[in-house]
């Protein structure tokens, strides 16, 4: 039981520092380090010249958005996936895909998908940006705080509608503090955020929710080009932060086994 409130205490301090660091690391950071690119050349400054979004791509959404939760999720031993009940299960990939779909089609998406008109240069740049906020995003809404209510509740029949409503409380939060200032994404991409954590958490399915989140974000990217007047420079070594750090846990959630080498000489 001690564990199951360790837990559950350093999943919502945690989150507590991923919600600080968006409002305000970026600010904090340049007010501690200045203009600190001229130094290193002129070349080198008119790439990063936006220190303020590298400091919330790598800063913020790379380390509380990915490494840290991603790191407590291991040390915590959190399965990406947890059985659920069938009648649970289907429903919830149901409203996962639906929600997606809803959402494409009132904004004007689906279109895109169905008829594309590939800007290669601009999704990429996209795919940077919102490939780890979609994670933090997830990584909370949908894994740590609702993962922390089930153990909690330790089976309680309770306990999915609980996970749920964790889920929509974080999600709406989460989304009060990014449109609070300055900000990159539409504002009503959010709601059908908000469906989509109540839908991940009930499915108890990490992967899912957060390919549902990624996909209706990119897709309202392409349909609100707001990237073409962003610079991709600063928004390049978050994403390389917080893809190796999604990469190195679903590596610790591998439980192939693999050969030793020296097994394989004999």
């Amino acid at each position: 039981m001690q564990k199951k409130w360790s837990f559950a205490i350093t999943s919502l301090a945690a989150y507590a520092t991923y919600l600080f660091t968006m409002a305000e690391l970026p600010a904090i950071l340049n007010n501690l380090f200045g203009y600190w690119p001229e130094i290193v050349g002129f070349k080198f400054a008119s790439k990063l010249g936006d220190l303020t979004l590298l400091y919330f791509c790598l800063g913020h959404m790379a380390v509380f958005g990915a490494i840290i939760p991603l790191y407590l999720a291991k040390k915590f031993d959190l399965k990406p996936h947890r059985k659920v009940p069938a009648i649970v299960l289907w429903p919830s990939i149901a409203v996962l895909i639906g929600s997606f779909l809803l959402y494409a089609s009132g904004q004007g998406f689906l279109d895109n998908m169905l008829h594309p008109d590939p800007d290669l240069p601009y999704m990429t740049e996209a795919f940077f940006y919102i490939f780890p906020f979609s994670l933090g995003l997830c990584i909370y809404s949908c894994l740590l705080l609702p993962r922390a209510v089930m153990l909690i509740m330790d089976g309680n029949k309770f306990s999915p509608a609980l996970e749920a409503i964790a889920a929509i409380v974080t999600m709406w939060i989460s989304w009060q503090v990014y449109t609070h200032d300055a900000h990159i994404l539409p504002e009503k991409i959010f709601w059908t955020g908000m469906v989509i954590a109540a839908a991940g958490a009930l499915s108890r399915s990490f992967y899912l929710s957060f390919l549902a989140c990624f996909a209706a974000l990119y897709g309202a990217s392409m349909v609100n080009p707001v990237f073409y007047k962003i610079p991709w420079e600063p928004i390049l070594p978050g994403f390389l932060a917080a893809f190796a750090a999604f990469c190195i846990y679903l590596h610790s959630r591998d439980t192939r086994q693999f050969p030793n080498m020296s097994t394989l000489d004999k």
